[in-house]
């Protein structure tokens, strides 16, 4: 992560008011001393000591240059700084998200079970967080980082009382923010609907052939929603042209199933849950 990117993540935390966490303790030591025996000494744009106030849970997070290398880190510790429980620096999305994959490495036998726990909590061992980019956005910032100590801990504990999945999280979260943003291109939207309504005079959802005006009347006329249906995963991050051939004009509630999962179903695959369980109700 880049100098410039701790600090601007230094800068909202130093600034926010949230009131779902309390900043206990700030230390904004351009070099940390008597915090822990991998930190110090090491340059650092703030450490802060942080409450959950709904849980009392309580972290450290730190913005160092952890290996000395100009490369900074968000490190999550302890509240008695003893250990570290994760590091995360590798950026993905430009500047936009910081990535850590989980990869246990205790010696017990365990550490398949372990993968498969935090798998089954997180949808991925890649664990993917949106950097900060203003005020309005540090509350969800800390939101993942506590979700993802919480994740941690439990996941190498094997913990029986399993922490409740978050839709969409992490890795999904990456792949949803590349998604949206070239979906967000209203002329090809409704270039891909006119072109629809010339050549079959109405606008049918793709998957479960849902009409918005047949159910709805005057106000649904005209309307549908997009899905890109190349998967996201596949496309440059830094950006790729996008054609009417590679949207879908589908209706709300097929959408939301398309992306329900990770990875999100194909149109196919959401045709033959359509077909199977209409089958089944008949």
């Amino acid at each position: 992560m880049k100098n410039k990117t701790a600090k601007l993540i230094s800068i909202l935390l130093q600034n926010s008011d949230i009131s779902t966490y309390r900043f206990v303790e700030i230390r904004l030591d351009d070099r940390l001393l008597g915090f822990h025996q991998w930190a110090d000494g090491r340059l650092c744009e703030g450490a802060f000591k942080i409450e959950q106030t709904s849980t009392g849970e309580t972290l450290w997070v730190a913005l160092i240059d952890w290996k000395t290398s100009g490369n900074f880190y968000v490190v999550i510790f302890t509240e008695s700084i003893k250990e570290v429980i994760a590091e995360i620096h590798r950026t993905v999305g430009g500047d936009s998200f910081l990535n850590w994959c989980y990869s246990p490495k205790k010696r017990d036998g365990q550490n398949d079970q372990r993968l498969a726990y935090f798998k089954g909590i997180a949808g991925s061992p890649d664990v993917t967080v949106q950097v900060p980019g203003a005020l309005s956005n540090t509350e969800s910032f800390l939101d993942e980082l506590f979700d993802l100590a919480e994740y941690r801990v439990k996941a190498d504990n094997l913990d029986s009382a399993r922490p409740v999945p978050r839709a969409g999280f992490f890795e999904g979260k990456l792949q949803e923010h590349r998604h949206k943003k070239r979906e967000r291109s209203r002329a090809l939207i409704e270039q891909a609907k006119s072109l629809e309504m010339a050549k079959h005079g109405y606008l049918k959802c793709a998957c479960c052939r849902f009409d918005f005006s047949d159910t709805y009347g005057e106000v649904g006329e005209g309307f549908i929603e997009a899905h890109h249906i190349k998967p996201v995963s596949t496309l440059d991050i830094e950006g790729e042209e996008t054609r009417v051939e590679d949207l879908a004009l589908v209706c709300s509630n097929c959408h939301r199933m398309l992306h329900r999962k990770r990875p999100w179903l194909t149109m196919d695959q959401l045709g033959q849950l359509l077909q199977k369980h209409s089958a089944c109700r008949n």
